[in-house]
């Protein structure tokens, strides 16, 4: 067998897959690609495996290699080499440099050149113009920043560095410094250029670019970036950046800003100072007429710097000096100074402060029109409910409503004052029992016990309920009134009936009048659901939460047991449940004048309750269980026991 082996010449044919004016992308049959001439029918360039980007309304060619080579360790890397051809001008504009960075893909890159190894920074839309730097030799490039379209290099030569603006639209991208900084860097919204030691700033706007003065030090504050500390000697220049201006100098030790009030163009700044150890406040002033008039911010010192602290807090600063402390309230035109000689104060809303002074506190206004004044002296805070607070004075409790529609000192007349809803209190006055609203006596103080009901809002609260009922009893009766829930609007007492009942409860869905003859369960609508003999025993339960959205929300069902019979309330309607045999575990306390009963199914939290309850004295006992009758068990601790309280009858 004979055999011949040759090669034979062939034509290698070329497929056009893009022109640009006359130059074409071209593919060739063994699958190289390459740049043609279609005028002069030149290939340009080599063909290769080129990774080819073109650009018909730039009229460009950028064309990409992946170089696979080994280091000196036998390990293998791959660098991109690149070539650009501008296909307007028919001119190549880079052939093998290596791409070491892409800020704008491919339009803004920076190359290194194989000739002098070198960075050079080839910007697609700068090439065609004058400002175009792609010949100058660089030692590094940059990112600084890009907002909208424009974008922000730093270039360095020989360590000295200068600001590059690259803009695809409709702004020449050129070098927009010389390139002689030590440093250049981008602190929130502005551009700081340090060379020799000093520095200035200039702000990052579309419209204008303002060069600030010359510093030792520029800083922004911690919690607002649009402040800026320029610090020159022993001078502190503070800038508000956003607005690109001055708006004070000091010779403090440290300038901190505390707040301030209107926008970011009108307003006054707020800031703390400290010199030789102790704190102070100055303010700025800056509006458009300051800005007409050209004088500069105005600026005042409101607290010379004497104090050892100054504490930004609710209704004003507090300010401290010698372990006592004071008040500031007000700004820059307006304001009211306590000077440091409290023990404490508490800001209690609506312009109201309450100073203390060994234990006991006075409590007042006070605002920057008007200076402090108290109202009550030498007194207690027993309960601050948001809109109301009961104090205590002499022994004695009073009350005071200040919610800002509504102020009003109750003098302090009453063994004890209890909420039962927003702006409704219970009386206690000599043993006997009334109801106020909003300084307004709606129930006479002549009752010996008032208990509340109501039909409970969405979040399980009785405060919500739109009606309120009242089981107001006297000797031996009790008798049944209601009122409409409205916060600031006086609302008359109703009594629902002139008939008299021996007891009222009121549960979470039903009231349970009781008479000699008979037990009545009305629901919350005053609808009869049931009419039962008077010796109908009726207990309400809590069901343990469901799930933890219940929780959260604290939305809890109850069921209720007639005489041994389980019942969940639905609708207006009991609905029996399915009951097992269970042992109730059952332990009643007695006192003098009523008796309190504890139940669980729950041996554990029986017991763990009743432990807690007999660990203490009988009086610390009786106070425990209730305060706990009144303001409930704790759920987190005890999510099933029941606690109930009985007054009981007198002979």
């Amino acid at each position: 067998m004979k055999k011949t082996s040759a090669i034979v010449k062939e034509k290698n044919t070329y497929e056009i897959d893009v022109l640009i004016n006359n130059t074409a992308y071209i593919k060739s049959v063994t699958g190289k690609t390459g740049l043609l001439n279609i005028k002069t029918n030149q290939i340009i360039g080599d063909m290769d495996d080129y990774y080819t980007i073109y650009d018909t309304h730039g009229k460009f060619y950028y064309q990409e290699k992946t170089i696979e080579e080994s280091n000196e360790k036998n390990n293998w890397n791959k660098r991109k080499t690149v070539r650009i051809f501008d296909a307007l001008n028919e001119r190549l504009l880079v052939d093998g440099f290596e791409v070491v960075k892409e800020f704008h893909s491919y339009d803004l890159t920076a190359l290194k050149s194989p000739i002098d190894v070198k960075l050079h920074l080839h910007d697609s839309y700068a090439c065609r113009k004058p400002t175009n730097i792609f010949d100058m030799p660089l030692d590094d490039i940059e990112f600084l920043f890009s907002k909208y379209n424009d974008t922000y290099l730093v270039v360095t030569i020989n360590g000295k560095k200068g600001l590059y603006f690259h803009n695809c639209y409709d702004k020449t991208p050129s070098l927009i410094t010389p390139i002689e900084f030590d440093n250049i860097e981008k602190l929130h919204n502005i551009i700081v250029y340090t060379k020799n030691n000093k520095k200035y700033f200039v702000c990052i706007d579309d419209k204008e670019d303002k060069k600030s003065g010359t510093f030792d030090e520029i800083a922004l504050d911690e919690n607002n970036k649009n402040i800026a500390y320029c610090k020159k000697g022993n001078q502190i220049y503070v800038y508000n950046t956003e607005a690109q201006e001055l708006l004070l100098s000091t010779d403090a030790d440290e300038i901190k800003y505390m707040y301030k009030n209107g926008d970011d163009y009108h307003g006054d700044f707020f800031f703390e100072i400290i010199k030789n150890g102790k704190y102070g406040v100055i303010s700025s002033e800056i509006n458009n007429k300051i800005r007409k008039a050209g004088t500069g911010a105005k600026v005042s010192t409101l607290l010379p710097p004497k104090y050892d602290e100054i504490e930004i807090a609710r209704g004003g600063l507090y300010l401290k000096k010698d372990g006592k402390i004071g008040l500031f309230i007000g700004g820059l035109y307006h304001n009211q100074v306590i000077e440091p000689k409290y023990d404490d104060i508490d800001f209690l809303g609506y312009n109201y402060f309450a100073l203390y002074s060994n234990g006991l506190c006075d409590i007042g206004k006070a605002s920057s029109y008007n200076p402090f004044k108290p109202n009550i002296t030498n007194c207690e805070i027993v309960e601050d409910f948001d809109n109301a607070l009961t104090y205590k004075k002499n022994g004695k409790c009073g009350l005071l409503f200040a919610d800002g529609r509504h102020d009003e000192i109750i003098p302090p007349e009453y063994d004890s004052i209890s909420n039962v809803a927003k702006y409704y209190f219970i009386l206690s006055q000599n043993n006997k029992k009334g109801l106020m609203h909003l300084g307004k006596i709606i129930i006479p103080v002549e009752y010996d016990e008032i208990s509340v009901g109501g039909q409970y809002g969405k979040y399980s609260s009785l405060k919500d309920s739109e009606v309120l009922y009242f089981s107001l009893k006297n000797g031996k009766k009790h008798e049944l009134a209601k009122l409409h829930n409205w916060q600031y609007v006086d609302t008359d007492v109703e009594f629902v009936s002139n008939h008299t009942f021996d007891t009222i409860d009121f549960f979470r869905d039903v009231m349970v009048f009781k008479d000699q003859v008979h037990s009545y369960i009305y629901d919350y609508n005053e609808k009869l659901l049931k009419s039962l003999p008077a010796s109908t025993s009726i207990t309400a339960y809590e069901r343990p939460y469901e799930d933890d959205y219940d929780e959260k929300r604290g939305y809890r069902k109850y069921f209720y047991c007639i005489d041994g019979v389980y019942y969940y309330y639905k609708d207006g309607k009991f609905e029996e449940v399915y009951t097992e045999n269970n042992d109730l575990y059952s332990t009643i306390y007695e006192t003098d004048t009523e008796s309190f009963e504890v139940r669980s199914y729950n041996k554990d939290e029986h017991d763990s309750f009743c432990s807690t309850i007999d660990s203490q004295k009988d009086a610390e006992a009786e106070k425990s269980l209730i305060e706990m009758s009144e303001k409930g068990i704790s759920r987190k601790d005890y999510p099933t026991l029941v606690l109930r309280r009985v007054s009981k009858q007198k002979n």
